[in-house]
């Protein structure tokens, strides 16, 4: 196949950003609503459904896919479980 001569994406060097702040403080402080905390429950049960239907296959080849979505949904749940309140608004 001929070349156009026109450079493409593949062919550029890897050009890497670098980080031009720095990285955020690791006390920061970040409000989630109660909807927000519904939609993400929503999310994980999504996630849960999921895992069930592949389970119902009984692939053998999905096991790793669901040993990751219940281990993903598990800490997801954990974390938003760890949110500490801030108080009112």
């Amino acid at each position: 196949m001929a070349h156009s001569g026109k450079e493409r994406h593949r062919d550029r060097e890897s050009r890497r950003r670098e980080p031009e702040e720095e990285p955020p403080p690791t006390d920061r402080v970040f409000r989630i609503t109660d909807a927000e905390r519904q939609e993400v429950a929503q999310c994980l049960r999504y996630i849960d459904e999921a895992r069930r239907a592949l389970e119902k296959q009984q692939n053998p080849d999905n096991r790793e896919i669901i040993r990751e979505l219940r281990a993903s949904a598990d800490r997801i749940f954990t974390l938003l479980n760890a949110l500490e309140e801030t108080g009112t608004p």
